[in-house]
């Protein structure tokens, strides 16, 4: 008997793409919309947890999948330095928990689900502890860095959906910028916060200072 195929394994029209989505006109993403990856199907979270893994870097965007470019080498070094900086800090003082590279399911907007993949996120304690084998719902802290041809995707979409969704602070490293830009949620809106000089006090991780000067040293020069 011939398999029913899922509906996310139909090819969209052009119609039926996510439409005006900033990352489908951002320069530098024709590889990730080459024909074979799933980029521009739509499926539910269930469909997009449950797919074969095939090796690209996929997002869910109101039902839309999106592939993400694979991170630089300069990319990797400054998500690890702020990833090194936290865990010593959890270390001590074990308040929630740390993840990189997780896909998270913060929920749906517009009637379609929402799987965003940081490079880090933070977890209070009690989230934590009502994980099953999926992150669902949104973690006090995302972590992004601007990787080739992502900045408007971070900047506009996902700052949205992060703000949206209810996340309490999203920090965004632009190394090629030498920019770090720090959102806080106030009253469901983000706003931009101005770090005091070379540390910024985060209230997602409560106690946690993060050293810019050691960030920014994980810049390419």
């Amino acid at each position: 008997m011939r398999r029913r195929a899922h509906a996310w394994e139909q090819r969209l029209t052009e119609a039926d793409r996510h439409p005006n989505d900033p990352i489908l006109m951002e320069p530098g993403w024709a590889e990730a919309r080459a024909e074979g990856t799933l980029q521009g199907l739509r499926m539910t979270a269930d469909e997009f947890f449950d797919r074969p893994d095939d090796g690209y870097r996929y997002e869910l965007v109101e039902g839309v999948v999106v592939t993400s470019p694979s991170p630089r080498l300069r990319h990797q070094a400054v998500a690890m330095e702020i990833i090194r900086q936290i865990n010593v800090f959890l270390t001590r003082r074990p308040i929630g928990q740390l993840l990189a590279e997780t896909d998270m399911h913060l929920g749906r907007a517009k009637g379609r689900d929402c799987v965003y993949r940081p490079e880090a996120l933070f977890m209070t304690a009690e989230h934590w502890a009502r994980a099953g084998d999926r992150l669902v719902g949104p973690p006090a802290l995302a972590v992004e860095v601007v990787s080739q041809g992502s900045r408007r995707y971070d900047r506009i979409t996902k700052k949205a959906d992060y703000e949206r969704f209810g996340i309490l602070e999203y920090w965004l490293m632009d190394p090629e910028r030498d920019a770090m830009t720090f959102w806080r949620l106030r009253a469901g809106r983000y706003v931009e916060i101005e770090p005091g000089g070379k540390r910024f006090a985060g209230e997602a991780i409560p106690g946690f200072v993060l050293d810019l000067a050691k960030v920014r040293k994980s810049f390419p020069r």
